[in-house]
């Protein structure tokens, strides 16, 4: 038997991305020792969005991502 397993769709600044989405982080460009440096240490050597999810849980998740991808810090492979 196979389990069908539904695709989850996040948006973020108008591009959608799932869990499967390859991206890439910049190296850290926000202010050294600040939380938002903390939280990106922890983030940025995400490769999929899904993995991004998982090393950035909390309720920062979804703004640091707009940000980073409004700021180019975050870029979808192709």
């Amino acid at each position: 038997m196979t389990e069908k397993t539904e695709k989850i769709e996040y948006t973020v600044s108008g591009q959608k991305f799932a869990d499967d989405t390859k991206i890439k982080f910049r190296e850290n460009p926000k202010r050294k020792n600040s939380a938002s440096w903390a939280r990106y240490e922890k983030y940025q050597a995400a490769k999929t969005f899904g993995e991004y999810l998982k090393l950035n849980e909390g309720k920062f998740q979804m703004a640091d991502a707009r940000h980073d991808f409004g700021k180019t810090f975050l870029e979808i492979l192709k």
